[in-house]
């Protein structure tokens, strides 16, 4: 084993959202996004990447099954790429990777970026690159949102103008510290896998939703607003964006042809639930990704109002609190964990640990 590097990466979660990519190969965005980035002590992937010169293939494990995914060989042959330019001599490497979540993947809870932000987080190490923008773009050619969860606090995604994607990169708007008090209680009501995903939700409404055009104006006037309340740390004028922002990109994906639905039943009773628990001044806001689970914006001061107002929504099987983080970092490998992975796929004369340089 010639090098072996891991990391950890949170999922974020979009304040302001893209949805919709005007270059599909390198994740190019057709409008800029805001994002934080939640604490990876509470929800997080766990990747751990291999490089091995005498590896048949790159094998790719996921959750302790070996799977065949095509966004990652889509994604190691676009970073290998890029990579080449600073560590030649291990792009030429096959891969072992490992990687774990615990949290549900594909079920609109942001897996694929805190998924390839691990990775992207790992492949570097092994590359030496340390450069925050060139890693968040490596990320971003694994899933656009990962570009985000490189980076902590509060996030915003470029969405650039060049057709190579050389100024399409996530850059912090304010630290965790600015303001620590923010917390995401994510109220999950479903862990099955969606049946349209993000990537199929975003060709269809760029293609077919005559709101399309409308959102794209809507979203590049919310973004000074959604700046300036972070800045001021101006909780009403925050939350109300966001969930009018969260309308508008689900409204988006109904009106297109054939019509795609994320939210349930449920997804729209907690917006309600939401709405009613604003009545008297705003406490909490609602979004949602591409997918049924909610996630209630608060201060922490206002926690428990909203775990008490969700405890009162039926369908609602688990809360997850998190509060914000400080993006994708390296940690130490668990040999033990991984040795039995390394085993079967490396030569059996080869100990993973006195391998390791």
């Amino acid at each position: 084993m010639e090098i072996i590097k891991t990391a950890v990466a949170a999922p974020n979660i979009a304040l302001v959202k893209y949805w919709g990519k005007r270059e599909d190969l390198l994740k190019l965005p057709y409008n800029d996004s805001i994002s934080i980035t939640l604490d990876d002590s509470v929800i997080f992937t766990k990747t751990t990447v291999a490089l091995e010169k005498r590896l048949k293939e790159d094998v790719f494990i996921f959750n302790g099954k070996k799977v065949n995914d095509e966004r990652i060989g889509e994604w190691l042959e676009l970073a290998r790429g890029r990579v080449a330019k600073h560590a030649p001599e291990i792009a030429g490497m096959n891969m072992l990777i490992v990687t774990k979540n615990n949290f549900p993947s594909s079920a609109g809870i942001a897996s694929s970026a805190s998924g390839f932000a691990a990775l992207a987080e790992a492949f570097c190490a092994c590359a030496g690159i340390k450069d925050a923008k060139e890693k968040s773009m490596i990320a971003r050619l694994g899933s656009g949102s990962a570009s985000r969860s490189v980076v902590g606090g509060f996030v915003q995604w470029v969405a650039g103008r060049r057709p190579d994607g050389e100024d399409s990169y996530a850059v912090q708007l304010a630290p965790k510290k600015h303001w620590d008090e923010l917390v995401d209680v994510i109220a999950i009501i479903s862990v099955a896998k969606k049946k349209v995903s993000s990537k199929e939700g975003m060709e269809n409404t760029a293609k077919n939703s005559p709101l399309f055009a409308c959102r794209l104006k809507e979203v590049n006037e919310r973004l000074g607003r959604v700046q300036k309340a972070i800045l001021k740390k101006d909780f009403e004028s925050l939350a109300i964006e966001m969930m009018r922002d969260s309308n508008s990109m689900h409204a988006t994906a109904l009106h297109s042809w054939p019509p795609v639905f994320y939210m349930n039943d449920v997804s729209r009773k907690i917006v309600e639930e939401t709405l009613k628990l604003n009545g008297k001044g705003i406490v909490a806001g609602y979004t949602f990704d591409a997918g049924p689970n909610a996630h209630i914006i608060c201060e922490k001061k206002n926690l428990q109002k909203v775990k008490n107002m969700l405890l009162k929504v039926k369908g609602v099987k688990k809360m997850v609190c998190a509060g914000l983080g400080n993006g994708s970092r390296i940690i130490e490998t668990d040999m033990a964990e991984f040795s039995k992975y390394a085993k079967k796929y490396f030569s059996e004369s080869e100990s993973p640990k006195s391998a390791l340089r």
